[in-house]
């Protein structure tokens, strides 16, 4: 399973696009909780998704991503790509013990990603 994300341009031209494996993105989530960022959570259900113990789901950090603005969206990729190269020894330690995915590789792309907005208008579309 992986997250999915493009940005797109407001002509509809997609500037970007990636994937990566959702195995790194307790890194993301650490490196959200430690800066006190509440993703809130889903008022309903989501279809496919799992309510067996009846708790709320809270909203992806890729949620979180999608629909904001070239900008503002890269400012959140670098605020958490920043986190992380901060602590390589703590992100490292969570790499995933099957092999899939990695501190260094989700490091290095969510760099590129906010390196990539345009200077046109485009947002972020993302989902997982």
């Amino acid at each position: 399973m992986s997250w999915d994300v493009d940005l797109i341009d407001d002509r509809g031209h997609c500037e970007g696009s990636w994937n990566y494996t959702h195995n790194t993105s307790r890194m993301i989530y650490a490196v959200l909780e430690d800066a006190g960022v509440d993703l809130g959570t889903w008022a309903e259900e989501r279809p496919g998704w799992n309510y067996s113990n009846g708790e709320p789901v809270r909203r992806t950090w890729w949620d979180h991503l999608n629909g904001m603005s070239g900008p503002d969206g890269a400012a959140y990729l670098h605020t958490i790509a920043e986190a992380l190269a901060d602590d390589p020894e703590r992100f490292r330690a969570m790499n995933p013990e099957n092999g899939w995915g990695n501190y260094d590789t989700l490091l290095d792309l969510l760099r590129e990603m906010a390196r990539s907005v345009p200077e046109w208008p485009c947002k972020w579309e993302a989902n997982g």
